[in-house]
């Protein structure tokens, strides 16, 4: 069966967060975010740097995923509002700002690798609009970078954590959607083809799944 509607789901968020009931309430909301996994993909696909201008190129998007994924989850713990719609507005705000922060880190490991994009871009020569659109983000953003850097440590400790979280799933099938939607970053459609299962079959374990992750993680030794 497919997962509870979002409108739902938010509905019993906020009457869960209003009464004090902080464990539950978080529950739902990774759940929340578990039904929109593929919204995120799509918003990732779809960003921009400036209107009309580059987004992130293909080879980079399953990765932006990846580090968005977890900033949705922990957004929970701020959001205050009570309508699917802002809900919405919210997720695309949080991957947005994602993209931007992926885009910027990028940079910076070219500049390591290459030099400044910002001393080599030319209008003239053979630097493209992504480059001069991620030099001008950097420029903006410099003051922020250690809170970049940061930020960075904290997904790459969460990524190890969820990969060893799911190798501790007893169900297979389970543990087989999980790794590949967030271990190899593969798209609901083409898991339900590799699979042979339907969409639905897809939700469901992916739900079911993560329900054992939660438990697996939260029973962890800190």
């Amino acid at each position: 069966m497919p997962c509870e509607p979002d409108h739902l789901l938010l509905r019993r968020f906020v009457a869960t967060r209003d009464r004090g009931d902080v464990e539950l309430a978080a529950q739902l909301w990774e759940q929340l975010a578990v039904n929109n996994f593929d919204r995120v993909t799509q918003i990732v696909k779809a960003f921009r740097f400036s209107p009309g201008g580059p987004g992130l190129p293909e080879h980079e998007r399953g990765s932006a995923v990846s580090e968005a994924y977890p900033r949705v989850i922990a957004m929970g713990g701020k959001f205050h509002e009570r309508e699917v719609g802002q809900f919405y507005a919210a997720l695309a705000t949080c991957v947005q700002h994602t993209c931007q922060d992926y885009g910027r880190k990028e940079l910076r490991h070219e500049k390591r690798v290459a030099g400044s994009l910002d001393s080599t871009f030319d209008p003239n020569g053979e630097g493209g609009p992504f480059d001069k659109a991620l030099a001008d983000y950097d420029e903006h953003l410099r003051t922020q970078s250690s809170d970049a850097l940061d930020a960075e440590h904290s997904r790459a400790d969460a990524e190890q954590l969820i990969a060893w979280g799911i190798s501790q799933i007893p169900n297979a099938n389970y543990r087989e959607v999980l790794e590949m939607t967030y271990l190899h970053k593969i798209p609901a459609e083409e898991i339900a083809e590799q699979l042979n299962i339907s969409m639905d079959n897809v939700y469901a374990r992916r739900c079911r799944g993560v329900k054992e992750l939660e438990k697996i993680l939260r029973a962890r030794p800190s």
